[in-house]
């Protein structure tokens, strides 16, 4: 087992990660190794969250009943589309020393064929060393991987202290210097992204088109991104284009009459709030301005008339409504009302892929 001075490694850090101001999704893409060529990355910036929601004092020491709040709100006027912990909130903090209250931002990327991982940011008052010590007590074996210390344990149904969390904690990886957490189930999962990030193997932060994206989302306070060239594809669907035409005659005219569809590269689905209100946001990302100002009057209509394929209702009734279509940069930007003001509704459309407005030609 190795292990380094702790000033050392402070140091050896900065030099190697730079600092944590980062946006969240510039961060993520550089934990993102380009060889996974279909990420799906789901971002939550608490930051904002708390700050929205009058709860900027509020840590894991504080009464459950605030940090209870926190938790409803991504059910109302917020959403969490990564939420590490939740689910056992508060045995989490309990037993770990830390939970979701404690959260600067966290990110949960699927990997081709990797379980779940997970990146969170936790706050400067987590006591890190204190953490480390935790996994210590409990029997985690310690080394150093990419300048990162890593504890690992195998898998043990009958410890309490795995019962109350996600099973991503049997291999966590800790960056003191800029206060990251990285986890998952399988140990080449954190392995795989400490080598992105350190710069051994290339990552998605070294595609252009897909730093100009994380661009767009700067000041989204949760989203979900599909990256890569099988995106667009995996929104074919004729049937389902067919029936629109039939039910819609100015679809039917503006897809028949003006430039067909383009395809797109990436596409992200989240909200900021303007004003204390979520303002949905859909972002179909193009490689270049032409295409998407050509795909903008179709892609608008398809958000304006289409339909959920679930329910088959109007989603101009049960989910949103546009108030804004742009092209910026080389994307297709939508900005809509969340039906009742909740957003989780549109981030439950991005994983029930319940958007016909992205529909591949």
């Amino acid at each position: 087992m190795t292990r380094i001075p702790r000033l050392l490694f402070l140091v050896c850090t900065a030099l190697v990660w730079g600092t944590a101001g980062a946006a969240p999704l510039n961060t993520v893409l550089g934990f993102t190794p380009v060889q996974f060529e279909n990420p799906i990355l789901s971002i939550t910036d608490w930051t904002r969250i708390r700050a929205d929601e009058g709860l900027d004092h509020l840590t894991s020491g504080s009464p459950l009943e605030e940090r209870v709040k926190l938790l409803i709100s991504t059910t109302t006027r917020q959403a969490a589309p990564s939420a590490f912990g939740a689910s056992w909130f508060p045995l989490q903090a309990e037993f770990w020393g830390w939970d979701t209250a404690d959260h600067v931002w966290e990110a949960n990327l699927i990997l081709d064929n990797l379980p779940p991982l997970w990146l969170v940011h936790v706050a400067e008052w987590v006591d890190l060393d204190a953490l480390a010590a935790r996994f210590r007590d409990r029997g985690f074996s310690e080394e150093t991987s990419f300048g990162a210390v890593v504890f690992r344990h195998p898998l043990d149904l009958t410890a309490d202290w795995l019962r109350v969390t996600k099973l991503a904690i049997l291999n966590t990886a800790i960056l003191f210097g800029e206060r990251l957490l990285v986890m998952c189930s399988a140990p080449e999962g954190v392995e795989a992204v400490l080598a992105a990030r350190a710069g051994a193997v290339a990552t998605w932060a070294d595609v252009p088109w897909a730093v100009s994206l994380a661009q767009l989302l700067e000041e989204v306070s949760g989203a979900g991104v599909l990256l890569g060239p099988s995106t667009c594809l995996s929104f074919s669907g004729g049937d389902v284009l067919n029936a629109l035409l039939a039910s819609s005659r100015r679809l039917k005219t503006l897809l028949e009459e003006g430039p067909p569809l383009q395809p797109y590269v990436a596409l992200a689905v989240g909200y900021e709030t303007h004003k204390g209100e979520p303002v949905g946001l859909f972002v179909l990302h193009s490689l270049t301005e032409e295409m998407a100002h050509a795909d903008l009057p179709a892609r608008t209509a398809l958000a304006e008339e289409g339909v959920s394929l679930p329910t088959r209702a109007p989603y101009r009734e049960s989910a949103f409504t546009v108030r804004a279509a742009s092209v910026e940069g080389t994307s297709v930007v939508l900005r809509v009302n969340p039906t009742s003001g909740r957003p989780s509704r549109i981030l439950f459309m991005f994983y029930a892929r319940d958007l016909v407005f992205a529909l591949c030609p």
